[in-house]
């Protein structure tokens, strides 16, 4: 083993979240606007400590996590909001990864409004996803959206927050990856 692979392994014994994916600013803000939807909010001031702690524990969680990525060689396959605006480049999933998810879904884009992407599930690869599902929209590395209006999306999440990294436009690489993790799925 090389002092880079020793390395890693250290960090990964001795890091207690290996077991939960790192906090990014996408997810701090959709479980800030889940908490403002549902009347759970803390009040601003309290709500600006609660965005800079999330924010501070995402730095740190993906500095740490970039921190290993580094020494690594991978294609890019997506690339996902980093936690301070920028954009982080994804490895090429692996149905290891994916299998961390507890719901996997193919979904078509029937709307955007307000920031809000409406998605109609048409095949479900594992758990039990609504019909209809809402996510917050996501910004490609040039700025564009993510979630385009009548596309098809191969889409992965966890207690209801969508794994950034491991969602995409429905290729037929992405599609092979998913269907290695669970098996050929149900619907459409």
């Amino acid at each position: 083993m090389t002092d880079d692979d020793d390395l890693r392994a250290l960090m990964r014994r001795a890091d207690p979240t290996n077991a939960h994916p790192p906090l990014d600013d996408a997810r701090i803000r959709r479980v800030v606007a889940a908490a403002e939807r549902d009347g759970l909010a803390p009040a601003p001031r309290k709500r600006a400590r609660l965005l800079v702690a999330g924010a501070s524990l995402g730095a740190v969680a993906t500095a740490a996590g970039a921190a290993l990525i580094a020494g690594l060689v991978a294609t890019p396959a997506l690339q996902a909001p980093g936690p301070t605006g920028g954009y982080v480049t994804c490895e090429v999933p692996t149905a290891a990864e994916l299998r961390t998810n507890d719901t996997a879904y193919e979904a078509l884009v029937t709307g955007v409004d307000d920031g809000v992407v409406t998605l109609e599930v048409s095949h479900v690869f594992t758990g039990t996803p609504d019909a209809t599902v809402e996510l917050p929209q996501s910004r490609t590395p040039s700025g564009d959206d993510l979630f385009v209006t009548g596309r098809t999306y191969l889409v992965a999440s966890t207690g209801g927050f969508t794994d950034d990294c491991l969602t995409g436009p429905a290729t037929a690489e992405l599609r092979a990856v998913y269907e290695q993790a669970f098996g050929p799925g149900t619907g459409g």
